[in-house]
Order: C-alpha cells, then sequence, then structure tokens
C-alpha cells in the first residue's frame, strides 16, 4: 500500500531537510493528482511551527499582489529554507564528484542520484546524465566501457557493476 500522508514540516533550519520536504510533497501532490490551483491551500496546513508562523508573516504581502500560486510558494519556500549558496555547492558538489576506491559501484551510484536531484536539468537528459555519471567512474572502469556504447542510464549501470567485477578477477 502506498503512504498518501502528506508530511509536516516545522521550519528546520537544515536546508536538505526543507528541501527534501518540498520534494517529497511535490511527489505527493503529483501522486494524489491535486489540481495546481489548489496545491498550496492543501500544502500549507501542513507547515507547523516557526515555518507556520514563516507562510502568516509572507502570505498576506503576497496574496495583495496576485493569487499565491504552486510556483510562488515554491519559490518563496525555497529562499527561506534552502539557501542558494547551498545549491551550488551541491552543484559544485556533483560536477567534482568521484568515484574513489572505497565506493562500491551501487554506493557510488546512490551518491551520484542522490547529488543529481540539485541538478535537475542534467538527470532529466539521459545523454547529460550518463556523460556525468561516466565521467566520474574510476579511470579503470572507463577504460573498460570506453567499447560500449549503452543507450540509457540503467544499461550503463549495468555493463559498469560488470565492469567493476571483471576488474576486480
Amino acid at each position: 500500500m502506498v503512504k498518501n500522508r502528506v508530511p509536516t514540516f516545522d521550519g528546520n533550519p537544515d536546508p536538505e531537510v526543507g528541501h527534501n520536504w518540498l520534494k517529497n510533497v511535490e511527489n505527493k501532490l503529483h501522486l494524489l493528482e491535486i489540481p495546481e490551483e489548489l496545491k498550496v491551500e492543501v500544502v500549507t496546513p501542513f507547515l507547523e511551527d516557526r515555518a507556520h508562523k514563516w507562510w502568516e508573516t509572507v502570505s498576506p504581502s503576497l496574496a495583495e499582489v496576485d493569487q499565491i500560486t504552486w510556483q510562488t510558494f515554491r519559490r518563496e519556500f525555497l529562499k527561506q529554507y534552502y539557501l542558494g549558496e547551498l545549491h551550488l555547492q551541491k552543484l559544485s558538489e556533483f560536477k567534482k564528484f568521484k568515484q574513489t576506491s572505497d565506493l562500491t559501484m551501487m554506493e557510488y551510484t546512490l551518491r551520484f542520484n542522490d547529488l543529481g536531484t540539485f541538478v535537475p536539468t542534467i538527470m532529466s537528459d539521459e545523454t547529460l546524465k550518463m556523460h556525468h555519471f561516466k565521467k566520474g567512474m574510476n579511470s579503470q572502469i572507463q577504460s573498460t566501457l570506453a567499447v560500449f556504447r549503452p543507450n540509457n542510464f540503467a544499461d550503463l549501470m549495468g555493463v559498469a557493476i560488470s565492469a567493476k567485477t571483471d576488474i576486480k578477477r
């Protein structure tokens, strides 16, 4: 059974907590097929404590200008709880991310995908995603993969795992 419960957010100052909450909420909104014009009304009751106070303070001035859309809420939420500097730091971390000798292919893949949430434009483009994934692998695996032309990310992962196993032998 899929849990459809929307999580609450209390205004935790940890930027990753806020970012993860927003992603989780957006997934729930999509899963529940909430219309765009109702998203703000559906989500704001799940703001608690400091987050609730923040929204009570911000929303009146936003409402004066125009109806508060989901994009407006999202922009204001990220401005408050997910600083641009952290996003730039995560973007830089993604671009510099390399597979070290202590990371298995699965660990490398998980970390790559985690960091990838901060660069949705790269992760939504299969070619760019595969390029960055391959670029960060250790050089032995990259060399082994030079002869393969995987069609998608899943194929690339499979070939990389096989290559790592072959190298260990």
